[in-house]
C-alpha cells in the first residue's frame, strides 16, 4: 500500500494516558449517555452507468464550502464534485503527468484560505488548487517518501504524517513522524510526535504484515485550523487521543478504559482478501507473494476530528457500525455518542464542521456509494 508499501514489496522481491498538557481527561469508566442516530439524507453511486456517478475507489471525501461535496477517486485519478443534494457538477483533474493531473492520489485536505491540497504519491507531494478549484501549482518536495496524511493549521502551515527510511548496520530504520510543515518547504518546522521501527530483511520477509500495519495507516489526525490538532495511534488495546495547539503544546489527553474486541474470522478473511487484492492492483500484480495478515484486534480509535457541533468526534473501531464518542474539546468531557446504524467492517467516515459523509472501502454489493448523513 502506498509508496512505502511499494518499497516493501520491492525489498521482498530482492531477497497509559496522561502527559504534561494543560487539560487532561483520564476516563476510567463509560457513563451511560444518550446515543444519537445519524440519518441518511442522500446517497451517490451506482453500479454501472454514467461515469459521473460511479466510483473506482474512494480514498477521501468531504463537504467543501458548505454546498459542495468533493470525492477523491484513486482509480479514476480525479476529484468528482457534487452539490449538497448529490447532483454531479464537474470533474477536477484526470490521470496523467501533466500540470494539475494526478498519478497516484492518496488524500486531500483544505488549507484555511480554501486551497485544495491533493496528496499525490506519483507527484512526490501536493497538487494544489485555489478556492475556486482552479489549478495553481505542484509542490513535489519529497522524492522518496512524501507525507501520507495532513491537516491544515493556517494559510501557510499544515501538520502531516510522514515516514523516512534509512539503512544502518544492515537494519532498515523507519522513522514515523507527525510534524508541522511550512507550505513550500521540504523539512519540518518542528515535531509533535515521532518514533522509529528497526527491522532486518529477514523481519520483513517473515512478517510483512507488521510493516503494512505500522507504516501505511497507523494513526488518525484531525484538526480545526489554529484551534487544535488531534491525534490517536490505531491500537487494539489502548484508547487514547491527544490534542496539541499549533505551538506544539499538549492541550488535551483523553483515555477510555475499554476492553479489547476481537475481529471475527469473517472480518479477518474479508480484510485480508481486500488488502491482498489492493496490493496487487497498485503494484500492477507485482505483490511478490506478500500475504496480508490483519491484526486480530479491532482498533480502539480510527478517527478524530471536529464535527458540525464544534465538538471533538472520536470514532471507535470496535463497533460494527460507525460509532462516535463526542467530547468537549476544551476539557475532554464525554458528552454523548452518535451512531450510523449500518454494519460493515470497512466503513470510512468524513467528519467536519460542514457535515458528515460515509462510504465502505469493501462494500458487500461490490460497488461504492457515498452517503450524506445528518
Amino acid at each position: 500500500m502506498k509508496y512505502l508499501l511499494l518499497i516493501v514489496i520491492s525489498l521482498l522481491v530482492l531477497s497509559g494516558c496522561g502527559g504534561d498538557g494543560q487539560e487532561t481527561a483520564a476516563v476510567q469508566y463509560i457513563p451511560i449517555l444518550p446515543v444519537d442516530t445519524l440519518s441518511l439524507m442522500n446517497e451517490i453511486g451506482v453500479e454501472v452507468g454514467d461515469s459521473t456517478n460511479t466510483f473506482g475507489s474512494i480514498v477521501s471525501a468531504f463537504i467543501y464550502q458548505k454546498d459542495k461535496i468533493l470525492v477523491l477517486d484513486q482509480v479514476a485519478s480525479c476529484v468528482k464534485i457534487y452539490d449538497s443534494n448529490g447532483n454531479y457538477l464537474q470533474q477536477l483533474s484526470r490521470h496523467g503527468n501533466g500540470p494539475g493531473e494526478l498519478v497516484m492520489p492518496w488524500d486531500m485536505f483544505i488549507m484555511t484560505d480554501g486551497r485544495l491540497m491533493i496528496l499525490d504519491m506519483g507527484k512526490k507531494g501536493f497538487v494544489v488548487f485555489d478556492d475556486s478549484l482552479q489549478f495553481i501549482e505542484e509542490i513535489g518536495l519529497w522524492p522518496q517518501n512524501p507525507p501520507m496524511q495532513g491537516t491544515a493549521v493556517s494559510d501557510s502551515q499544515f501538520v502531516a504524517y510522514k515516514v523516512d527510511m534509512d539503512m544502518a548496520d544492515n537494519e532498515i530504520v523507519m522513522t514515523r513522524r507527525v510534524a508541522l510543515y511550512i507550505f513550500g518547504e521540504e523539512d519540518w518546522d518542528y515535531i509533535f510526535w515521532q518514533d522509529s521501527i528497526e527491522a532486518s530483511m529477514n523481519d520483513i520477509i517473515e512478517n510483512p504484515s507488521m510493516f503494512i500495519l505500522d507504516l501505511h495507516d497507523p494513526m488518525s489526525i484531525g484538526g480545526n485550523g489554529s484551534d487544535g490538532i488531534y491525534f490517536s495511534l490505531k491500537d487494539g488495546e489502548e484508547y487514547q487521543v491527544t490534542g496539541w495547539n499549533p505551538a506544539g503544546e499538549e492541550i488535551l489527553s483523553i483515555c477510555l478504559d475499554l476492553a479489547p474486541v476481537n475481529k471475527s474470522m469473517e472480518e479477518i478473511a474479508a480484510e485480508s482478501t481486500y488488502v491482498n487484492n489492493y496490493i496487487s492492483r497498485i503494484s500492477s500484480g507485482g505483490d511478490a507473494g506478500l500475504v496480508f495478515e490483519p491484526d486480530p484486534f479491532k482498533n480502539m480509535v480510527i478517527g478524530v476530528d471536529i464535527g458540525p457541533d464544534g465538538n471533538l468526534w472520536v470514532r471507535r473501531g470496535t463497533s460494527d457500525s460507525p460509532f462516535f464518542d463526542i467530547f468537549d474539546p476544551e476539557n475532554g468531557e464525554l458528552l454523548h455518542h452518535t451512531v450510523f446504524p449500518v454494519d460493515g467492517w470497512s466503513w470510512k467516515t468524513s467528519v467536519s464542521p460542514d457535515g458528515i459523509l460515509a462510504w465502505e472501502e469493501d462494500p458487500e454489493e461490490e460497488y461504492q456509494k457515498l452517503y450524506i448523513l445528518e
